[in-house]
């Protein structure tokens, strides 16, 4: 059992340094940087080897991000640095559009395939990974190039060129995942460049996430919500819970409360860690839900496209990735038993069944009872949730470690 004592916090800081510098990192920086077209294969199987060449904006964004995050926070490793550079560089290259807008799917050697109109993430993975290098190798022209993409962004969602929060323009509700990722993506770039925009955006993101999709009386944060704010309790679109976010913006909303000192913050996203631990864990088996019903009714349709979703009771990579440093950084600011127990449960569960022991790096889906669903290890899965966990965990633990 942990004890929150300085012994098991150094314990486990070894484990998550371990596990990010010796088992993750080197299986994408070996097996998924593009020697010959640049940019990343992210469609790896077990071993590492591709099985597939499409090259998707999200994993070439979200990796040049990664490795740049790696080089500014724990080590000045070339390698590291020059992994970035070869997705910023086919980034730059292939991926943006004149007017702002990043294509979606290209060949391996950059050629466009298709881009979406009606969804703006990929832009915010982008613009994350061209800011977070410019953080790294001091190369302002693509902080510049970032920032550009990010605002354009930022300007389509208000404008209402598609859905402000939404992905569907016929949507009936509203959904909280722009408010969650760009508030993510703003806190990123302010690290690099401060600037009060970013911060002024940053409250409204915190605020939405926090009270318009949170719902006490429900204890839960819902995926969307009607346009007035209320819960849709009468289908299964509008009862969907998917745990995964509600740790994700429990943490994002959480670091910005401590930047802020801002107690109610802090509180109210401490809440959400522990209210979403509560209801998405599997009592039977261990670990937490893909997505849920709110009533408890089976989730079949999660999303609003036509068709049942079937893989609602998986266990999946990034969802106990965000979950572990969630519920960590809650225990760092409560420093409360039941945020510790929380912790205990979902880090054994994880690393008991998520981390593949013979090839490295994790598996991506597991079924229910934790036995392995498919052994691909890339995908949309990438050089993303897992290493941010890891990494953000290290570096909480040897905070606190270095406090005593």
């Amino acid at each position: 059992m942990f004890s929150g004592s300085q012994k098991d916090l150094l314990l486990l800081k070894n484990v998550y340094k371990k596990e990010l510098l010796e088992n993750c990192t080197p299986f994408w920086l070996n097996n998924s940087v593009d020697e010959e077209y640049g940019g990343y294969l992210s469609f790896l199987d077990r071993q590492g080897k591709p099985y597939a060449n499409w090259k998707y904006c999200w994993p070439q964004g979200r990796g040049s991000y990664q490795f740049a995050k790696l080089f500014n926070t724990v080590e000045k490793k070339e390698e590291w640095l020059l992994a970035s550079k070869s997705g910023v560089d086919f980034i730059t290259k292939y991926v943006i559009r004149d007017d702002f807008r990043v294509i979606n799917k290209l060949t391996r050697d950059g050629q466009p395939v298709n881009w979406i109109p009606g969804e703006v993430f990929g832009e915010a993975f982008v613009a994350l990974g061209l800011v977070e290098y410019a953080g790294a190798s001091g190369k302002e022209e693509f902080l510049s190039k970032g920032k550009e993409i990010f605002w354009n962004s930022i300007k389509i969602i208000e404008n209402g060129t598609i859905d402000k929060l939404s992905n569907d323009l016929s949507s009936q509700y509203i959904w909280h995942g722009p408010s969650m990722i760009f508030m993510n993506v703003a806190q990123e770039m302010r690290e690099i460049e401060d600037d009060p925009k970013l911060t002024e955006l940053i409250t409204k993101f915190v605020q939405t996430e926090l009270y318009t999709y949170t719902k006490d009386e429900y204890k839960i944060m819902f995926e969307r919500v009607n346009p007035n704010g209320s819960v849709d309790m009468d289908n299964p679109e509008g009862r969907s819970i998917t745990p995964g976010h509600c740790l994700e913006s429990a943490w994002f909303c959480l670091r910005e409360g401590l930047a802020r000192s801002d107690q109610k913050i802090i509180d109210r996203s401490c809440a959400l860690v522990e209210w979403t631990m509560d209801m998405c864990w599997d009592d039977k088996y261990g670990g937490l839900y893909n997505f849920m019903d709110y009533k408890g009714l089976p989730p079949g349709h999660h999303d609003e496209g036509w068709g049942e979703n079937l893989d609602w009771d998986e266990k999946l990579f990034w969802v106990h990735s965000e979950g572990l440093y969630a519920v960590l950084l809650a225990y760092s600011v409560k420093k409360d038993d039941k945020f510790l127990r929380l912790f205990e449960k979902l880090h054994k569960w994880t690393f008991k069944h998520f981390p593949d022991i013979e090839y490295g790096e994790w598996y991506g889906y597991l079924r229910r009872d934790g036995s392995v669903s498919q052994t691909l290890k890339g995908g949309v899965k990438a050089f993303f949730h897992i290493p941010r966990a890891l990494l953000n965990c290290y570096l909480l633990l040897e905070e606190l470690t270095n406090n005593e």
